[in-house]
């Protein structure tokens, strides 16, 4: 690393990565200034020249040997010399160690591709283990023992998974710690390749650290392009994006890595909701896996588990047969119609249509057939009439799996009136997520106040409707901005009379 002490002002924002004599300079913009903020060029190359920091905006001459300036988050450092100076969007760096000197242009005009910034370590992970729950036995041994997969025949497994919805982690269980007592990352790569969800074919995409020549690189792959997630000395040791810590007293080495969801998506095509097929293991090279394999002698995916980034973020490897994402009901004149969405659907037989009158008894009013094995979303509808029947009618899904299995949905609820009145008659979509229809009656030539209560009481918003003053029918659309999800009271003033339908709002 740098030598003397490092300061930073600016907050970086965005990256551009050059080569420069072989080697990736990477430069980082300020999110205040859009300016060069900072360049790794020590950490990339810090043997071959002097350790250099500087950062800022350059508005200024200021450039001295160990001088700073602090004026719009400008900071000018250098633990060995250097001089810098702004010229037509262009600064010229000068560094000098023992009568070497390189010339960098670094045009300020450039743009890169967006900067992630590491999350928080999960406070566990999930082992992974083959499609009958067996844990991953690597039976091969391999030298150093930093590259070799632990054999595993109980938890934790010899590699594990986690994931938090922003970025996914990974975890080899090593016989080696891969940070060496002569403070650098050894000098090879740990791979987990990705596959779809039948394991058949080629991976699909890959995602591995990397420590080779001066650098420990978190990157993403496809079939043809790798993107560069995360880059840092490889003498860091403690990388925001890696780590290696003792597993426990076993006197072995656990590796982690973390990349971010949005990269995998970008890159692989896989959000949280696709079911994905992983293999584990070590390389000589980066990408491919040539060193130690999880488990036989191939990268192979077949009998391993298919799970979803969602699952695992659920504490399971065992994906929901049908993942849900909008549920709702409303009234349609004397129609209940209900709509709802799924994300990801396994062996989906389809969805019986339950209804409750009491919220106790339900009665199955109808059947849905489902999409069986999907990974985009798809939509679906229903509705029945409800003419002669008033009051509040409930209901539910209950998804059929192949395999015989059944899975319960949450309830929505509907308000439907037979005869007309005055006060609120109906309120969809329930929940609500943006915005709410309000339906009611009215008796007489009054205009009518509808207003949104907490259940603590206070008022959230108020509106009154003298369109339809002399209408027996009247709606209103109320904008719930950015309300939380929970309960809240609608209420309905008309005249004297006064009228309260509870609204749910689900984000």
């Amino acid at each position: 690393m740098c030598g003397g002490d490092r300061v930073l002002f600016c907050t970086p924002s965005f990256t551009t990565t050059l080569r420069f004599f072989h080697v990736n300079v990477i430069l980082y913009s300020c999110t205040r200034c859009s300016r060069l903020v900072y360049c790794a060029w020590c950490q990339m190359i810090l043997n071959s020249f002097g350790d250099v920091v500087f950062t800022g905006s350059i508005n200024r001459i200021s450039g001295q040997n160990n001088n700073a300036d602090k004026q719009h988050g400008i900071l000018l450092y250098c633990t060995r010399g250097v001089f810098i100076m702004k010229k037509h969007d262009a600064v010229a760096v000068i560094l000098r160690r023992v009568g070497l000197t390189a010339v960098i242009l670094i045009f300020l005009a450039m743009t890169g591709q967006a900067q992630y910034t590491p999350g928080s370590w999960p406070a566990s992970f999930l082992d992974y283990t083959d499609s009958t729950g067996n844990y991953i036995q690597d039976i091969s041994d391999q030298n150093p023992p930093e590259t070799d997969v632990f054999y595993s025949t109980s938890t934790p497994s010899s590699v594990l998974v986690g994931a938090d919805g922003t970025n996914a982690f990974f975890r080899f269980q090593l016989y080696a710690d891969p940070y060496q007592a002569n403070g650098r990352w050894s000098s090879f790569a740990w791979v987990v390749a990705i596959s779809g969800p039948t394991g058949q074919g080629d991976p699909i995409g890959w995602v591995s650290v990397s420590a080779s020549g001066s650098s420990l690189d978190v990157t993403v792959k496809d079939q043809t392009t790798e993107d560069l997630i995360y880059t840092y000395a490889k003498t860091n040791a403690t990388p925001g994006a890696v780590r290696s810590l003792p597993a426990g007293t076993s006197g072995y080495y656990y590796f982690d890595f973390q990349v971010p969801m949005a990269a995998i998506t970008s890159r692989i095509g896989v959000s949280a909701s696709t079911p994905i097929r992983f293999f584990y293991g070590t390389s000589t090279s980066g990408g491919t896996i040539n060193k130690d394999y999880m488990s036989g002698s191939a990268v192979s995916f077949l009998g391993l588990t298919t799970t979803t980034f969602n699952a695992v973020s659920n504490g399971t490897l065992i994906p929901l047969p049908v993942e849900l994402t909008t549920f709702t009901a409303f009234m349609k004149g004397s129609e209940a119609q209900l709509r709802w969405k799924t994300a990801t659907e396994t062996n989906n037989v389809g969805f019986d249509i339950l209804r409750s009158i009491d919220g106790a008894e339900w009665t199955e009013q109808g059947f849905v057939a489902g999409s069986g094995s999907s990974s985009v979303p798809r939509d679906y509808s229903w509705k029945e009439a409800l003419d002669g029947r008033a009051g509040n009618v409930r209901y539910r899904l209950r998804q059929l799996d192949r395999d015989g299995s059944v899975e319960y949905h949450p309830i929505v609820e509907l308000a439907h009136a037979a005869a007309q009145h005055a006060g609120i008659s109906e309120v969809y979509p329930q929940p609500a997520r943006d915005q709410v229809t309000v339906h009611y009656t009215s008796s007489d030539f009054q205009a009518v106040t509808l207003t949104l209560y907490d259940l603590a009481g206070r008022a959230l918003h108020t509106t009154q409707d003298v369109s339809g003053i002399g209408s027996a029918s009247n709606a209103q659309t109320l904008q719930l901005g950015d309300l939380p999800s929970g309960r809240y009271m609608l209420r309905m003033k008309h005249g004297s009379a006064v009228s309260y339908r509870q609204l749910m709002i689900a984000r």
